[in-house]
């Protein structure tokens, strides 16, 4: 019987993002019109508000968060052969979020994570590909915004972590760290995407080490071999990019 009601749930969830994606599909394919782009994100609350309570309810950033990179990413790939991974990653990211908000996964803190880093990688790519030239201290602010909320949020579905104000500090300061090293890879002659990933990677480490902490599983071990690992990652990531130089 458990095992039947499982399945129904699951099934149930898997048609809920399938008709996020639908949506998503016709408002990018009329381009974004008006009246699509409000049925699509009238649909997107009605699907994630019903039912309206369900255990502890969770996730509110990362749905609105994913609604924006929803729109924003597909009006960057509309036109181009990523169309249709497009769509399927904006329905997995929704899939996920769902799923949490539901509680159809046992582990939602590490479920919450891989749906963070997913939208993080999206919206670094949002913000290295856009024209850095028109309204930068807002999209700036936005990424720096969207990075705290995120960070937050997943820190309040970490079981044994019931503290909001470190809560809250421990994300700004996660954060303040991110939104500097943004600076420091939008100076390198880096295309988009080798940028993206030196920020995902940093992001990954960051949040690692802030999971660690506050499970009190951080060592001295832990430390050391986080640091091989975002080494030897920052060097395949700047040894394999394209350097843009302007000589």
């Amino acid at each position: 019987m458990k095992n039947w009601q499982r399945n129904e749930s699951q099934l149930l969830l898997f048609l809920k993002a399938v008709i996020f994606g639908l949506f998503l599909y016709i408002a990018s394919a009329s381009n974004f019109a008006t009246t699509q782009t409000l049925f699509f994100v009238v649909i997107a609350f009605i699907i994630y508000l019903r039912p309206l309570f369900v255990g502890e309810y969770r996730g509110w950033y990362a749905f609105l968060i994913t609604l924006y990179i929803s729109i924003w990413g597909m009006k960057i790939i509309v036109n181009s052969i990523f169309f249709l991974l497009g769509i399927v990653l904006f329905s997995f990211i929704f899939y996920l979020i769902l799923g949490i908000k539901e509680i159809f996964f046992i582990k939602r803190s590490r479920v919450y994570y891989i749906a963070s880093l997913l939208i993080l990688y999206t919206l670094f790519i949002i913000f290295f590909l856009a024209d850095k030239s028109n309204l930068f201290l807002l999209k700036y602010s936005g990424l720096i915004l969207a990075t705290f909320l995120l960070f937050r949020e997943w820190l309040g579905l970490i079981s044994s972590f019931n503290f909001p104000k470190r809560q809250f500090i421990n994300a700004a300061l996660i954060t303040f760290i991110i939104s500097q090293m943004i600076w420091a890879v939008a100076l390198l002659p880096l295309g988009f995407i080798a940028a993206s990933n030196l920020m995902i990677l940093i992001s990954l480490i960051m949040g690692n080490l802030a999971f660690a902490h506050f499970t009190g599983i951080l060592s001295k071990r832990y430390l050391i071999q986080h640091l091989v690992i975002f080494i030897l990652l920052f060097g395949l990531i700047l040894g394999s990019s394209m350097w843009l130089l302007n000589i």
